[in-house]
This record gives structure tokens, C-alpha cells and sequence, in this order.
């Protein structure tokens, strides 16, 4: 276990709006204060001032930053449900396209077989090569194939999100996969 460096004066500070708690002190140098985030065992601010204006002044300051950050990501929370017209936009059989590798690029197709709300249930399908030449012997174009189920592939449920308005579900931690625009995709791999 871990020494808690902090928790004798986390436990005296100030909660103010359940955003912040916040230590006002003095010193030989002058007024201090410390504060920190709701889960920070660590202050991020740390500072001694000048006087107790600017302490109080930072303060306001440390609240309307925890404010906006809330309203932040409340915002992006609802962006990612998307409007009933973008999920009405995503049908069944709609293809997500995936994209992924370091050294090469990996490309997966998937087909949506059901949808229930936000939950879109998918099935892997296959893929052919287009006849646009890559310049590379080790590389070429893709498109999907639609209904060609992969044969060992199972069906998978994800939860529908948006961002700027474009649908796209998580695969892997590694990246996301978008709804696919019908246009032939980069593949490439070594030998």
C-alpha cells in the first residue's frame, strides 16, 4: 500500500459544489492554497499568492474550468447517441468498414444483421480486389462483398456512436470501424 502523502489536508479542505476541494493556508510567504479534482489524491494547484484576492480569484477561476469540463463531456456524451435521424440513417444490411494495422494496413468489413435501438448486431463478410493497380506487389485495393458471410465468423452486438455526426462502432481498443462509403479501400501486408 501506497503512503497518501495528502490525506490529512485533503480531509480539511473545502468541498465547494462536489467539483473541487480546496485548502486556503498562509505561510512566511504569504496566503496558499491547494486544490484538487474530486478523485486526485494529488492538488494540481499548489501555489502560495500574494494575497487573498488572487487566492480567491483562482479559485473562481479552478470553478469555471471544472464547470466547463463537466458541461464538456456531458456534450460529447450526447453527440456519440447521435439524433433519431442519424440512427434511423444506419439500416440493416449497411456495411462499417475497418481499417487497422502498424506496418500494414488491415482491412475488415462488417454487415449489420439487426438492430435494435443503438445496438447494432454485425457479421464479418468477405472482401474482393478491385483492379486499380497499387504500384507495390504487397498491397492492393478492397471492397466489400455484401451477404458473403465470413463462414466461422459469429455474430457480434456493438452499441452505434457518432462523432461529428458520422456513425462508426468500436471493434477494438486499437480503433473503430466507420460505415463504409461503397469506395475501394487500401490493404496492404507482407509475404
Amino acid at each position: 500500500m501506497r503512503y497518501d502523502l495528502w490525506k490529512a489536508e485533503r480531509d480539511q479542505a473545502e468541498n465547494i459544489e462536489g467539483l473541487l476541494l480546496v485548502l486556503r493556508g498562509e505561510c512566511p510567504k504569504g496566503p496558499t492554497l491547494k486544490v484538487w479534482r474530486p478523485k486526485a489524491t494529488k492538488p494540481h494547484v499548489n501555489y502560495y499568492f500574494r494575497s487573498l484576492e488572487d487566492v480567491e480569484k483562482r479559485i473562481v477561476s479552478e470553478l469555471k474550468a471544472a464547470r466547463g469540463h463537466i458541461e464538456m463531456v456531458q456534450s460529447r456524451k450526447e453527440s456519440r447517441k447521435g439524433t433519431p435521424e442519424q440512427l434511423e440513417a444506419v439500416k440493416i444490411g449497411d456495411i462499417f468498414h475497418f481499417s487497422w494495422g502498424y506496418e500494414q494496413t488491415n482491412v475488415d468489413f462488417y454487415q449489420v444483421i439487426e438492430r435494435r435501438g443503438q445496438m447494432l448486431t454485425l457479421r464479418e463478410i468477405g472482401q474482393r480486389s478491385t483492379d486499380r493497380a497499387s504500384g507495390n506487389g504487397m498491397a492492393d485495393y478492397r471492397v466489400a462483398v455484401k451477404d458473403a458471410f465470413v463462414a466461422d465468423a459469429k455474430p457480434f452486438t456493438k452499441k452505434l456512436q457518432f462523432s461529428s455526426g458520422k456513425p462508426y462502432i468500436t471493434i477494438k481498443s486499437y480503433g473503430w470501424c466507420s460505415l463504409w462509403d461503397g469506395q475501394e479501400t487500401y490493404c496492404s501486408w507482407y509475404g
